[in-house]
């Protein structure tokens, strides 16, 4: 829960150790205004229908820099349940984030994993391959979501959160591309989300990289290029 990870922030000084040498601390309280969003390429018609491929696509540990490790999925009879996620105003801003595949259905193939890391630290990396038809659609959904939501308010147990998404300058990547920053705060405590949504070829991929304070922008730009590096190999 959000809530839970801004109270575990608080314990960290700050973010810098968690990406090694690629984090940076502070905070910056001017908006950037969203520039018109890309469209999408055209679809090559090459869709990936099976989940395990387009999870063998993905970013592993060894792929990260720093103390990252894979976070297991919350699978089995004994595994904790997934926490709901919190209702927000409008409710739905409360999508931002979420996987590709829960935003816009259609998909023929879906895939995540997240690692966590030193300080609070956490990279979410998810990815979800669609046809021809509906990729365009896809694509333009996803990145009208933080367009939609550039401040809204949210409730988790009871304790108000409120969380402004501001543009994001990023290099080109992949086939399109687009960045979006999401800052939640709550009581004086920070957590920043640096997010590069990008088409490769007919897959959509979603990579957030999550911190107490800021995020240094060339963290996701590294990330994402060898997300793209992988899923094009």
């Amino acid at each position: 829960m959000m809530r839970s990870a801004l109270l575990r922030a608080s314990a960290a000084a700050s973010a810098c150790a968690a990406l090694s040498m690629m984090a940076a601390c502070g905070s910056d309280d001017s908006g950037a205004p969203f520039s018109p969003a890309p469209a999408a390429a055209p679809g090559s018609g090459e869709v990936v229908r099976d989940p395990a491929q387009l999870a063998a696509g993905l970013l592993a540990a060894d792929d990260l820099p720093g103390d990252f490790a894979v976070v297991p999925p919350r699978t089995g009879p004994d595994a904790p349940p997934v926490p709901p996620i919190a209702l927000t105003e409008p409710a739905d801003c409360a999508r931002l984030l979420t996987p590709i595949a829960q935003q816009w259905p259609g998909s023929a193939a879906a895939a995540s994993v997240q690692f966590a890391g030193p300080s609070y630290a956490t990279i979410d990396i998810d990815a979800a391959s669609y046809p021809d038809t509906a990729l365009a659609a896809a694509f333009d959904a996803l990145q009208a979501q933080p367009r939609r939501c550039t401040t809204y308010s949210g409730d988790d147990a009871g304790v108000r959160i409120d969380y402004r998404a501001e543009d994001l300058s990023q290099p080109p990547a992949g086939d399109a591309s687009s960045a979006f920053l999401l800052t939640a705060s709550s009581d004086g405590l920070t957590l920043t989300s640096a997010t590069a949504l990008v088409q490769v070829g007919n897959t959509l991929v979603q990579v957030t990289v999550t911190a107490p304070e800021a995020v240094d922008p060339g963290v996701l730009t590294d990330l994402t290029a060898a997300q793209v590096r992988k899923l094009r190999a």
